[in-house]
């Protein structure tokens, strides 16, 4: 629209539709005829999409001559690619491979920028936005923000407390904090995992409703006479998405492993609504780990706005062949943009929530065997 032509797609956004090799960088055959309906089709299919830009920076050609006229924009404004919502916010910092970022709004959303190729259904890896030979890992989850208020409420009619703003989640982190990991208040008692979902859930793929266990370090069982409710609750909601997140997470992580380094995130980056709670803050840090800390996005909920103003900032100013990271990471003011709110990994904690892994993923086989989505 701004150009006055079509456009070539972006080198990120394009992976959304499912017809892009991403390893290979290219138009998969394939699929084009598969959607094409025959591979006859295939190639008018190719000719249609068109060109994909690789370089996320590229100068693609002056504003149309409509805007100029109608709406003032000086003859030779730059248009560059645009990219989605999703790859612009893992812009919004100079994000090195190992760091992830948590947005923890009505949907809960983990982003990583890796140099691991590994596919997998049930997240989406896309081409970097800007980096050539990175990926971006996206994970996405219906049951955010909506799930933690759910046992807050609950919590709240347990008790009789009728607190309203940001005080209505005293209670839910008095308890959050006050549970010890897993719900274990020694090393006999079996761990408390939950699965939450008031709406149907799309990692994993199942209908909405609430599961309760323990594990005994061998033993799955659905029993949930050992948990205290609702009270337990606040505690476990939180550490059940963290801990899907970290399990669908691992593999992308697995190079630290082959270094004989911990498979956590080198930063854990939060942002969105929910990363100005401290409780839930602290339960995802151990969760996840971090072996640098947790810190907090001063942007906030602008995160997808501040990396588009990057990316085309990096666009206009570049040196030939500066990489985004290194562009952004020299005006890059860290005391100013993020604060670290402590740390993520504990040892001792970190490993125990690692031992349950198997465990939790267990826990989702039983759910999807019987509420499929």
């Amino acid at each position: 629209m701004l150009l006055g032509r079509i456009a070539s797609f972006d080198i990120s956004d394009v992976c959304g539709m499912n017809l892009w090799n991403v390893e290979e960088l290219k138009w998969d055959e394939k699929l084009l005829a598969l959607a094409a309906g025959g591979v006859s089709g295939a190639g008018e299919l190719n000719e249609k999409l068109g060109p994909v830009e690789l370089d996320g920076g590229k100068d693609l050609g002056s504003i149309s001559k409509y805007f100029v006229e109608r709406y003032g924009f000086p003859s030779d404004c730059s248009i560059t690619p645009f990219t989605g919502d999703n790859p612009a916010t893992i812009l919004a910092l100079p994000l090195r491979p190992l760091d992830v970022i948590v947005s923890l709004g009505t949907s809960t959303t983990l982003l990583m920028s890796t140099p691991t190729y590994y596919p997998s259904p049930a997240y989406h890896l896309f081409d970097h936005p800007t980096t050539s030979g990175l990926y971006m890992f996206m994970l996405c989850y219906c049951n955010g923000a909506l799930a933690r208020e759910h046992i807050r409420d609950k919590a709240q009619s347990h008790h009789n407390r009728a607190e309203t703003g940001q005080e209505s989640w005293n209670l839910f982190n008095e308890l959050a904090t006050s549970t010890p990991p897993l719900g274990k208040k020694s090393e006999s008692d079996p761990a408390k995992i939950a699965f939450h979902f008031p709406l149907p859930e799309i990692v994993p793929n199942v209908q909405a409703g609430t599961w309760r266990y323990t594990f005994d370090g061998k033993t799955l069982s659905d029993d949930s006479s050992a948990w205290s409710l609702p009270d337990d609750d606040a505690r476990a909601i939180i550490e059940s998405q963290a801990l899907s997140m970290r399990l669908r997470a691992a593999p992308l992580l697995t190079p630290c492993a082959e270094n004989n380094q911990k498979t956590q995130p080198r930063r854990v980056y939060l942002v969105g609504g929910g990363s100005r709670n401290p409780a839930i803050c602290e339960i995802i840090g151990q969760v996840l780990g971090g072996s640098e800390g947790v810190y907090q996005l001063d942007v906030g909920s602008n995160a997808c706005a501040v990396g588009a103003a990057y990316k085309a900032c990096w666009a206009m100013e570049r040196k030939e062949g500066e990489k985004f990271e290194d562009f952004v990471g020299e005006r890059w003011d860290e005391k100013k943009m993020v604060k670290r709110i402590g740390d993520a990994y504990k040892e001792g904690v970190w490993e125990a929530y690692g031992e349950v892994l198997g465990a939790f993923k267990e826990g989702e086989g039983r759910i999807l065997a019987e509420k499929h989505n």
